[in-house]
């Protein structure tokens, strides 16, 4: 029996969204699992051919949008279209609201990083997908990474043992985009939530990912820009067997590229990747470099998406509850921050 190809839908046009668009090209190509028929933006120019540059990896950014039915209205495409999914790639602060507009429409969602900007946005988000029956998914890509997926492998698996400690850090240039009349709303605490919420949330998902949850954090940070958010931070994951996890982000602002990169110890051997090499020694084995196969995140997480609406499969890698525990996580680091590195209990 044939499998059912899915109509997809993208809401969002700015750099993320140009990049899922990049990736929905190669899916309309392959034609074996989703087909995106319509895109929305409320900025109609976003429809034209742009090469918008970003840090998200896609085959293709630049795309005019001609081959897909152009909304500028979230209900007007609801109202014209009949999805399956959609993908959501709006500023953190209306993610909740997109989020729960589609999902009450019955359609499934994946929707990008972070959840919200709260807890309780994040609950309305999951109550409202299990109310409605839809799959909901959040695009903590670092799930889907080649890298990070080797290393999850080698925790899960106990391939060097006990877990030692672990750093993660990622950092790159002040983001500044406008929306909607809104300057620069990455910087605004209210609308992007700062680097500790927009940036730093992949390390955080991280680390949960890969060892569970901590009894407490520990974080020390500073607003650089008045009126954000931690625009640097160093936490401290604190676990009841001492293991020493720690993880760094900033945005700087003199232009330098953007950089992410780990390096994790365990009784029996380590794994490090950095700039851009995968290194990894079991017992008595000298450090050695590894060549992963490549792979597209992006491309991954919604592909496993999209198989999960399809084949009517639990979503085992990246259930929303998880991606509520990580927003749980910032929060706390945030509170920690406020008191200058005090810990604060999960």
């Amino acid at each position: 029996m044939e499998k059912k190809i899915l109509r997809a839908g993208l809401v969002g046009l700015g750099g993320m969204g140009r990049g899922h668009l990049g990736n929905y090209l190669k899916f309309n190509a392959e034609g074996d699992i989703i087909e995106l028929v319509a895109v929305c933006d409320i900025d109609p120019s976003k429809f034209e051919k742009a090469d918008i540059k970003f840090n998200l990896e896609s085959e293709k950014n630049d795309a005019d949008c001609s081959a897909f039915r152009r909304y500028t209205s979230m209900d007007d495409m609801l109202a014209n279209e009949e999805l399956d999914m959609v993908t959501i790639a709006l500023p953190t602060y209306l993610h909740c609201e997109a989020t729960v507009k589609f999902l009450e429409a019955g359609v499934h969602v994946l929707c990008e990083k972070p959840m919200g900007l709260t807890l309780e946005q994040c609950d309305t988000m999951i109550e409202t997908a299990k109310r409605c029956g839809k799959q909901l998914m959040i695009g903590q890509c670092l799930r889907f990474w080649e890298e990070y997926r080797q290393l999850k492998q080698i925790v899960e698996d106990g391939t060097y043992g006990k877990p030692l400690s672990g750093f993660f850090y990622r950092g790159g240039q002040t983001p500044r985009w406008n929306v909607d009349g809104v300057e620069n709303w990455y910087l605004k605490k209210e609308c992007g939530g700062g680097a500790i919420i927009d940036q730093h949330v992949h390390d955080v998902d991280m680390v949960q990912y890969l060892y569970g949850m901590p009894k407490a954090v520990s974080s020390v940070g500073m607003v650089v820009h008045p009126g954000c958010n931690f625009e640097t931070v160093t936490t401290n994951y604190i676990y009841e067997d001492g293991k020493s996890i720690n993880a760094q982000n900033d945005w700087n602002w003199t232009g330098q590229p953007f950089f992410m990169g780990y390096r994790a110890n365990f009784a029996e051997g380590s794994v490090r990747w950095e700039n851009g090499q995968f290194i990894k020694a079991g017992p008595g084995e000298k450090m050695t470099q590894y060549e992963l196969a490549k792979s597209n995140a992006y491309y991954n997480e919604t592909r496993y998406f999209a198989e999960c609406i399809r084949d009517g499969k639990e979503n085992t890698i990246n259930p929303p509850e998880s991606s509520r525990d990580t927003i749980r996580l910032v929060l706390a680091e945030i509170a920690s921050c406020e008191q200058n590195g005090a810990p604060v209990e999960l």
